[in-house]
C-alpha cells in the first residue's frame, strides 16, 4: 500500500504524489503570506533583553496619540517605567523574503522613546476643566484605552509638577494643570531639541541634495524645525500657543510670481487697452498700401475701359423679358 505521508507547510498540504510533480514542486518552494504572522521589527537591545532582577516583560497595547486622538501603539517595558512609540515605515512596492516565504507587507516597525508627560498632558488638560485637584487615577482615565492606567507607572510625580500644580505629599497627591508651568516646559523642551539638532548639523532647509550645495541653517530656521517635532506631539490648540510663547512668526505660502505664470492666452482681448493713442501718427499711403504690379497690369490701366463689360457679367443670370 503506497505511503500516504503528507508533507505540511504554512497550512498547505501535499501528498507524495504531488510532491513528486515538478509543477506542485515549485509551488511549494516559495509561495506569498497574504496574512503574515511575522514583521520586521528593529529596536534596541535594551528593550527586548530580559533583566533576572527584574519583571522586564514587554507588552504592546494601544493609546491615545497626544495629537491626534486616535488608536496608536505603544511598547512599555523596564516594569512599565519607560515606554516607546512604535512607528511604522512602509512603501507601497516593497515585500520581504522571509526563509522560503514572501512576505507581501514590506513595512519596518521601529520603536522611539516617548516623555509619558506628553500623553498624560491631554488627560490633564480635560480634567483642568473643573478646576479642581484630582488624583493621578482619576485624571488618567479612558474606557476606550483602560491600559492608559499604564502611565501611572512610567510618568514620576516630580516629572508632573513641570506641568501641573501638585498639593499632597508623598503617599497622597493631586494635581491640577497649569497651563503657564506647561508652555515653559514645552519651550525648554525645544530649545534642547534645537540644540541637539545644530550640534549634528540636521539638514531642516528640506533641499534636495541635487541642487545647490546646502548651507548651514541658522538659528531660527533650527528653533522652527525643533518646534515641528515637539508639536507632533501636542494639540492643536497647545501647538498655537507654543508658537505665539517662542515668538514663531506663522508662515504663510507664497503664491507663484507672476513671471513664472504667464496670464492665460485666452485672455479677452476687450480687456487689454493701450496706454496711448498711436493712430494719430499714423499716415494713410494709398501707394504704400499696393503691391508692385506686373507690366501686363501697368498696361492695362492705361487702356481705355469704356463700354467693357466685367468678367463676372457672363456668369450672371440673364433677365427675362
Amino acid at each position: 500500500m503506497p505511503s500516504t505521508r503528507k508533507i505540511k507547510k504554512e497550512n498547505n498540504e501535499v501528498d507524495d504524489e504531488e510532491a513528486e510533480n515538478p509543477e506542485t514542486e515549485s509551488k511549494k518552494q516559495s509561495f506569498i503570506v497574504k496574512d503574515p504572522t511575522q514583521w520586521l521589527f528593529f529596536t534596541k537591545d535594551e528593550v527586548i533583553k530580559p533583566d533576572p532582577n527584574k519583571n522586564n516583560e514587554t507588552v504592546v497595547c494601544g493609546l491615545r496619540h497626544p495629537r491626534t486622538g486616535q488608536k496608536c501603539l505603544f511598547l512599555f517595558t523596564n516594569e512599565d517605567k519607560d515606554i516607546y512609540e512604535i512607528v511604522q515605515f512602509k512603501e507601497e512596492y516593497r515585500s520581504w523574503f522571509i526563509g522560503e516565504t514572501i512576505q507581501h507587507d514590506g513595512s519596518i516597525f521601529l520603536t522611539t522613546q516617548v516623555d509619558p508627560v506628553f500623553l498624560i498632558l491631554p488627560y490633564l488638560i480635560k480634567a483642568a476643566q473643573s478646576e479642581k485637584f484630582m488624583t493621578l487615577d482619576q485624571t488618567v482615565c479612558d474606557d476606550d484605552f483602560p491600559e492608559c492606567q499604564r502611565l501611572q507607572s512610567c510618568c514620576q510625580p516630580e516629572l508632573l509638577e513641570h506641568v501641573a500644580d501638585v498639593k499632597g505629599d508623598d503617599d497622597f497627591k493631586v494635581y491640577r494643570f497649569n497651563k503657564d508651568k506647561t508652555l515653559s516646559w514645552l519651550k525648554l523642551k525645544t530649545e534642547n531639541v534645537c540644540k541637539v539638532l545644530e550640534r549634528k548639523n540636521i539638514c531642516v532647509s528640506g533641499a534636495k541634495t541635487s541642487e545647490l550645495i546646502q548651507s548651514k541653517a541658522t538659528e531660527d530656521e533650527y528653533m522652527r524645525y525643533a518646534y515641528g517635532i515637539v508639536s507632533d506631539y501636542l494639540s492643536t490648540e497647545m501647538s498655537s500657543a507654543l508658537r505665539e510663547h517662542l515668538g514663531i512668526p506663522v508662515v504663510t505660502e507664497k503664491r507663484p510670481s507672476d513671471a513664472k505664470n504667464p496670464p492665460s492666452k485666452r485672455a479677452k482681448l476687450e480687456d487689454i487697452t493701450p496706454s496711448e493713442d498711436y493712430s494719430s501718427n499714423v499716415k494713410q499711403d494709398d501707394k504704400s498700401n499696393k503691391g508692385k504690379q506686373t507690366t501686363a497690369q501697368k498696361k492695362l490701366e492705361k487702356v481705355d475701359k469704356s463700354g467693357m463689360k466685367s468678367m463676372m457679367s457672363f456668369f450672371s443670370p440673364k433677365t427675362k423679358s
